[in-house]
């Protein structure tokens, strides 16, 4: 069972990343190059670190091993999203750039305190719980930036300015940004407000085993609605079947049979 969600994990994120590396060979454009490094590095070190996870109590050394190559791979992801991100919204924009690096910068450092003071398996540490606030920067900014691109292109659409397939890929990619980046956020959040509750006396040890049910019940319940829209936007952005396509092409000519 230690396997299930991390294999999970893996095929969800491996397919785009053989799509778009495979795109990049051929058209040799970076934006392609970087969103595919981002969905390889994702759909190796998240489902190492998922694993090391669930390994922590029966293998701690296989546990710590599984953390720091997932973080790795992981982190270097990360990197490769914001990198892409700026490539595609502001290629020639030096604060973006300045950005960019500030991010790996800071996804280097957390990752080495995380290390260096051994917390790579204490997911409530300070040092981890700020790789992980950290990790989640480079799909929320693409989330953003996606959002205000498709509005635009929206408006566009609506005067027929926009291709329709472009505009709704837009909406796509702002609805998987949006998922991957709100679950981990939520739970990073919800981690914070307990600790600091225990740290205010509000709640003590022996409080845990009635609060951590609670509060895993309730991320599951957000996953639960969070997962399957992202995971199906996922899929129709990179894999959409031809009926979708003819569906999102034929609202343009409703829209313009409704005009004339």
């Amino acid at each position: 069972m230690n396997f299930v969600a991390p294999l999970v994990v893996f095929v969800l994120f491996l397919p785009p990343a053989i799509r778009l590396l495979v795109l990049a060979s051929r058209t040799r454009q970076a934006p392609e190059l970087w969103c595919g490094l981002y969905f390889l590095g994702a759909s190796i070190g998240l489902p190492l670190r998922i694993l090391g996870i669930s390994l922590q109590l029966d293998d701690p050394t296989t546990a710590a091993l599984a953390h720091v190559t997932g973080h790795v791979f992981f982190g270097g992801g990360c990197l490769a999203m914001a990198i892409f991100t700026q490539r595609v919204f502001h290629p020639d924009d030096a604060r973006a750039k300045r950005f960019v690096a500030g991010l790996g910068c800071a996804i280097v450092a957390t990752a080495a305190w995380s290390y260096a003071g051994g917390y790579l398996i204490v997911e409530n540490a300070a040092a981890m719980m700020s790789a992980n606030a950290v990790m989640i920067v480079p799909t929320a900014w693409a989330f953003y930036e996606s959002c205000r691109y498709w509005r635009s292109m929206k408006k566009r659409h609506s005067l027929g300015l926009a291709d329709p397939v472009v505009t709704n890929r837009f909406l796509l990619w702002t609805l998987w940004t949006g998922g991957i980046s709100f679950l981990p956020a939520f739970a990073l959040v919800a981690r914070t407000i307990l600790l600091t509750l225990f740290a205010a006396g509000t709640f003590t040890m022996e409080d845990a085993d009635t609060v951590q049910p609670i509060a895993l019940g309730v991320l599951r319940v957000v996953a639960l609605v969070t997962l399957p829209p992202t995971v199906v936007a996922l899929t129709l952005a990179f894999f959409p079947p031809r009926a979708y396509l003819a569906r999102v092409r034929g609202g343009e000519a409703a829209t313009g049979r409704a005009e004339s």
